[in-house]
């Protein structure tokens, strides 16, 4: 067992060591308070005497002991008083007078006494401070043997210490000094220097098995480094062992939050902190796995479920059932002390303590809601399986992605908050895919539908009422939707005739009906992810080329884009659009395929983004090329990501494709009968034209 000193504070003399008398100067209480009733696990001892061989700078360090035994029985006392406990280890070792003055002074601040925070050789950030870790044993045992040798090596070697500890002799009501025996090796010459402790003597206390001494040593060290090993040998079979390593937890998918970039703010500064929190992918009985472990310096100083947040929030049983993570604050063990006599807490109450307290809530609420997220993509994903609705989709669908797509966000609107027992309902299953599939070509149903889930758990009857006061009847006019189109078809016509027309109306036009560049194509869903993906590309642009890029015209009115970024299904589509009559140069031309360049590295670097959107266009609507060089004209030929309309093209095949759509619209009013806004909702698909009677296959409104 050690407690380090600094070479410029103590210097051992050789009177000292060769005259003297080990003396303990402690009050009888103090073991007893300190010792015996704060630590009471064989695990929690093992921790203390491990972090000592941190402090006094080795590098390997040894436990064996014997697995899953009580190391006293009444009913067999000779295997028991066989029993051992030894922690060996290559630090610097104590001389008999470092022993006295560090060692045998319980209570004094080991870094105020050394005058520093750190290891004599090492320079590590030492775990010991309050000098009561020597008295962890005989929370379990009554008696301790130290063995250590240290010092100054002379041709002899390391001067050996050996004294050996017994309870009941320190326990005596007496107000002398406790002199400890001394053992048989003191005064002699070791080759290494070092420390061995040995246990023994112990209080019905039982020594976890293999796995759970694993667990419950891991949860209490938060450090790796390439010059310190533990392994802990089973006594019984000492072939049998382990090397302490890091604690090994599942973590639920996409739950995760890192916290190196997420410091406490504390009054006028930000305290830095590290390691994360997350979900478990189940909930741990393991006292050592839950919750949130907080470390100082390396060792466990804390725990917490839930850093003391108000019951009553959203996601509220689950945060607290299966929240895990680690937490390192270096800051609660340097210049103020905040932790508990016993380091298995720190102190809340304090102004730091507080701070990290509501810094800790936010960050709870924060992974609840991640949680919610999680969980109904699972459920989506689930739903996915059992009725195989995507299957169905590519069946009656082929060549219409954008209707495939529409019908799986309803479907994903309409399960985000079923229970899990009606997901596993054929007929509820079933009852979802048609009402997905009936919502999945309207555009102002769905809009109305992620609204609703917003505000109220989306069950199939609160849809139903939905529709009724929305009247669902006016909302299924196909006339109305074709009405909508023609406007804008006629909004681009007067645009294209005026023929001074500048840049900024095309491309909010384009922008608010993207399906004037290819009429089949009508994003319903993915707003919220095509603003992110702009909003987090402009930001990566901009850290790795220095440049502001400004990607709609819609958002932001005050900047002129550099170009439309709009989406397909799985498609992200950078519109370069120019004036009428404008010919394009090669200067623009090339900054235009840069930009294609950098948004597929964008996407590429960024896992999550890119699998949303697989393919990468780029699309330049502009009346003439012919400034174009060779080189330019050849790319734009043969690259598949690269095509050009002309304004002329685009309203010619706008106009034809909605001749044809409104002769659809004729066709199918027939096939479906409106519901009256006071008869029960009932959700009639629109009729599905056959593709024989349109030569597309596509799937229309």
């Amino acid at each position: 067992m050690h407690v380090a000193s600094n070479s410029n504070h103590v210097q051992a003399t050789a009177e000292e060591d060769i005259a003297h008398v080990y003396t303990m100067r402690i009050s009888r209480l103090t073991i007893d308070k300190l010792g015996i009733k704060l630590y009471d696990r064989v695990a929690a001892v093992l921790a203390e005497l491990i972090a000592n061989s941190y402090d006094a700078d080795a590098e390997n360090v040894t436990v064996t002991l014997p697995w899953g035994a009580f190391l006293y029985d009444p009913k067999a006392p000779n295997l028991s008083a066989a029993y051992e406990i030894t922690i060996s280890d290559d630090g610097h070792g104590m001389t008999p007078a470092e022993i006295n003055r560090h060692y045998l002074t319980v209570g004094a601040d080991r870094r105020t006494r050394t005058g520093s925070d750190k290891s004599r050789e090492k320079n590590r950030p030492v775990m010991g401070r309050k000098g009561i870790g020597k008295l962890a044993p005989f929370g379990i045992c009554k008696t301790v043997e130290v063995i250590s040798s240290g010092g100054e090596e002379t041709s002899n070697g390391y001067l050996t210490s050996h004294l050996i500890l017994h309870l009941p002799d320190m326990l005596a009501d007496t107000e002398k000094d406790y002199n400890p025996q001394i053992g048989e090796l003191d005064g002699t010459w070791s080759k290494s220097h070092g420390t061995i402790i040995k246990l023994r003597d112990f209080t019905r206390k039982r020594v976890p098995s293999r796995d759970e001494l694993n667990r419950q040593l891991a949860a209490r060290f938060g450090l790796e480094r390439s010059d310190w090993r533990v392994r802990v040998r089973n006594a019984s079979s000492l072939s049998e062992e382990f090397t302490l390593g890091q604690l090994k937890i599942d973590l639920m998918e996409g739950t995760r939050i890192d916290l190196s970039d997420r410091p406490v703010p504390f009054e006028s500064s930000f305290l830095p902190v590290t390691g994360y929190v997350a979900y478990s992918e189940k909930s741990y009985k393991d006292a050592n796995m839950a919750g949130v472990r907080i470390y100082a310096r390396g060792k466990f100083v804390a725990q917490t479920m839930d850093f003391g947040i108000a019951t009553g929030f959203h996601g509220e049983f689950k945060l607290r059932s299966s929240i895990v993570g680690e937490l390192h604050a270096e800051w609660l063990d340097e210049d103020e002390d905040l932790i508990r006599s016993d380091r298995q807490d720190i102190i809340w109450s304090s102004d730091l303590g507080e701070a990290l307290s509501t810094w800790g809530q936010n960050l709870m609420r924060e992974l609840a809601k991640r949680n919610e997220e999680h969980a109904r993509r699972a459920k989506t994903r689930f739903f996915m399986k059992s009725s195989k609705l995507e299957e169905r989709l590519v069946e009656a669908a082929p060549s219409d992605p954008v209707y495939r797509d529409s019908v799986k966000e309803a479907a994903a609107l309409l399960v985000r908050d079923a229970d899990n027992d009606s997901l596993r309902d054929p007929e509820h299953v079933e009852r979802i895919s048609k009402l997905a599939m009936s919502l999945g070509p309207h555009r102002s149903l769905l809009q109305t539908l992620r609204e609703v889930a917003d505000t109220t758990e989306t069950t199939i009857d609160a849809v139903m009422d939905l529709f009724h006061k929305a009247h669902i009847a006016e909302m299924y006019s196909l006339g109305q939707v074709a009405a909508e189109r023609l406007e804008v078809v006629a909004k681009l016509e007067a645009l294209i005739a005026d023929g001074n027309t500048l840049e900024r109306p095309l491309q909010e036009l384009i922008e608010q009906a993207p399906w004037l560049l290819a009429p089949e194509w009508t994003p319903l869903g993915m707003n919220e992810s095509l603003k992110r993906v702009r909003s987090h590309f402009e930001a990566w642009y901009f850290k790795e080329f220095g440049k502001v890029i400004t990607t709609t015209a819609i958002d932001r009115k005050a900047k002129e884009p550099d170009f439309v970024l709009l989406h397909d299904s799985g498609i992200l589509w950078i519109v370069e659009i120019k004036r009428l009559g404008y010919k394009l140069t090669d200067a623009e031309f090339l900054n235009a395929m840069n930009y294609l360049h950098s948004l597929s590295k964008f996407l590429d670097e960024n896992e999550e983004l890119g699998q949303q959107f697989p393919y990468r266009k780029l699309t330049f609507v502009v009346d003439h090329i012919d400034r174009l060089n060779a080189v330019s004209l050849s790319s734009l030929e043969s690259d598949r990501r690269v095509s050009r309309k002309t304004w002329p093209e685009v309203l010619d095949s706008t106009k034809r494709a909605h001749k044809d759509f409104l002769q659809r619209v004729e066709a199918t009013a027939g096939g479906w009968t409106p519901v009256a806004p006071e008869a029960a909702p009932q959700v009639i698909a629109p009729r599905t034209p056959d593709p024989s009677e349109t030569g597309q296959g596509q799937l229309e409104f």
